[in-house]
């Protein structure tokens, strides 16, 4: 059956619609296998390892989305909890530049599919607002939570960060973050003890690219306040593989 010339005209534009629509959005994303999840400082696998994976699409507009996940394992976090198996996260953001400068904002959302407590417990799951600024190779942030990970309050995290390409391939990179509870009684809850309110965690490592794998070293760690929170979850070397497309 012949079509119309103006249904002619309706289907090419139509189809070039959808063609420039999908040349304005980049689809990306990745998998990896872990020794150890460490989460700001802290084991959310038990020491043990982790599959995690990503997808984002980005719009050339700068605005983003994007999900991500890893197996987990608490054996009795902050609570008493049991049965968190998986984390998820959904990004919606927005990332530019203006100069060398590169910033990114948005909002975050962490869940645990089957773990939240029903009749009035505290949840786990939490929201997130964020942003950052880059330039050549370092990195400043912040992260706020109204109400923190196990209805813990109100919460902070700010962190620096540098990346920097050591030799062809390798990878060097370090951040430390300060984890800060707005109220002693929310510190005490996640676990913080002798009335701390906040704890630093840090990350020295390297990572190499070879036949279209990340490979990945890094020692985590917490200080003082961190490690008489959490004690064996922390302080971690951690070999992890990647790979993205």
């Amino acid at each position: 059956m012949k079509l119309s010339k103006i249904s002619s005209a309706v289907l090419v534009s139509s189809l070039m619609a959808a063609s420039v629509a999908q040349a304005a959005v980049e689809v990306s994303g990745g998998v990896a296998l872990t020794s150890n999840y460490l989460f700001r400082g802290v084991s959310q696998t038990e020491n043990g390892m982790a599959v995690q994976g990503e997808l984002t699409a980005a719009h050339e507009s700068g605005l983003y989305a994007s999900v991500w996940g890893s197996s987990i394992g608490f054996g009795g976090g902050p609570g008493g909890d049991e049965g968190a198996g998986m984390e998820g996260n959904l990004l919606f953001g927005y990332a530019s530049s203006v100069g060398d400068v590169e910033y990114d904002v948005g909002v975050m959302r962490y869940f645990y599919p089957g773990a939240d407590k029903k009749g009035g417990e505290p949840r786990l799951s939490y929201n997130e607002v964020y942003g950052s600024l880059s330039y050549e190779g370092a990195t400043v942030g912040v992260n706020y939570s109204n109400d923190y990970y196990f209805e813990t309050g109100k919460f902070l995290y700010t962190y620096v960060g540098y990346e920097a390409e050591l030799i062809e391939n390798l990878t060097g990179s370090v951040q430390v973050g300060y984890n800060k509870f707005f109220k002693t009684a929310d510190a005490a809850d996640f676990g913080l003890v002798n009335n701390d309110k906040g704890y630093v965690d840090y990350t020295v490592g390297v990572s190499y690219a070879y036949s279209g794998l990340d490979f990945g070293l890094a020692y985590v760690g917490v200080d003082g306040n961190g490690k008489d929170a959490f004690d064996g979850a922390v302080n971690k070397v951690v070999f992890s593989v990647a790979k993205s497309f």
